[in-house]
């Protein structure tokens, strides 16, 4: 009987070695593609990379130089804004409540323009009493919590700077300042 069984154990071991064989034939050795792949990729991403880093490094010098020559030939942004003031006074204006007394706004504006011709139309007087008409108008709709922090003064200058470039279209302003702001 122990016999058999050791027979029994060779012949499977030995389909085993014969099994094994076989798949060794079968699976293919890595071809080229595989080859491509490993060390191909590899030394293509570097390439790049260098070429890369070469442009970074070596190139783009002279876009400096001609951003530096466009910035001494054109004067500042700053040099060339006016500013003007369309109001002698600060206006006057008492905000709208729901309930209690209705607080004053007094506020007093300059304009900031680079169009020539913005002095000229505000010296015109229907033209700036229909500015002043304009700002009371929207002032006088405000509640005090539109002032509120830093974003109800954005809303405020920039609807007033819309209401202005109304009035003197086909010029237009580059901004309202706020000079004197005070909520009584």
């Amino acid at each position: 009987m122990e016999l058999a069984m050791a027979e029994d154990a060779e012949t499977e071991t030995g389909t085993d070695a014969e099994e094994g064989a076989e798949e060794s034939a079968a699976k293919p050795k890595p071809g080229l593609m595989k080859l491509a792949l490993f060390i191909g990729l590899p030394v293509l991403i570097l390439v790049l990379a260098g070429a890369a880093a070469a442009l970074l490094f070596l190139g783009g010098g002279d876009e400096d130089a001609e951003k530096e020559t466009a910035e001494i030939a054109e004067p500042d942004y700053w040099e060339q804004v006016q500013i003007i003031s369309p109001f002698e006074e600060a206006l006057q204006v008492s905000l709208s409540r729901q309930q209690g007394r209705s607080p004053t706004l007094i506020v007093s504006f300059n304009i900031s323009y680079l169009d020539p011709m913005v002095p000229q139309r505000l010296s015109q007087p229907e033209r700036k009493l229909a500015l002043r008409d304009s700002y009371i108008e929207f002032l006088l709709t405000l509640r005090p919590e539109d002032l509120d922090g830093s974003m109800g003064h954005f809303r405020l200058k920039s609807e007033l700077v819309r209401r202005t470039n109304l009035i003197l279209a086909p010029h237009e302003v580059e901004d309202v300042m706020i000079n004197e702001f005070m909520l009584q």
